[in-house]
């Protein structure tokens, strides 16, 4: 389990969550349910107050969702930077893609000479339909 700030069993319980679902971000709804299955209570606003912690504290990364009406959360992984690089997400199941390739560096450079912005990656997200949730839904159609 990873370290920092103050432990408590809520916040155990919280990021053994997110570390289950390392490469899908989580809402504290979606947290909150996950506890209420293993008959763990927490209320929502723990929930929510210790993810607030957390991302302040630089443990997990915060995304808006398509519509701007939720917050997803993501347990951050060691050894990876997040301010370089894009970032991919599914809006059907959450899942984030780093999109740390190797053009970003030309991108970001582009979109400086090209277009008279420097651009700020660490929290930009593009969404769309990730490969298995776009099958699923050819399989619909």
């Amino acid at each position: 389990m990873r370290s920092g700030g103050y432990k408590t069993k809520n916040r155990e319980y919280i990021i053994e969550i997110l570390n289950n679902n390392i490469n899908t971000t989580l809402s504290a709804d979606n947290i909150f349910d996950y506890l209420r299955q293993k008959d763990i209570k927490i209320n929502i606003t723990t929930i929510y107050r210790n993810l607030e912690k957390m991302a302040k504290e630089d443990i997990v990364l915060k995304f808006p969702s398509a519509d701007g009406n939720k917050t997803f959360y993501q347990l951050k992984s060691h050894g990876f930077t997040y301010e370089d690089h894009l970032h991919l997400q599914c809006t059907k199941c959450g899942k984030v893609i780093h999109l740390d390739c190797d053009f970003m560096q030309s991108f970001v450079q582009h979109v400086k000479n090209d277009h008279n912005f420097d651009l700020t990656c660490g929290n930009s997200i593009l969404f769309g339909l990730c490969d298995k949730c776009r099958k699923n839904c050819n399989k619909c159609n």
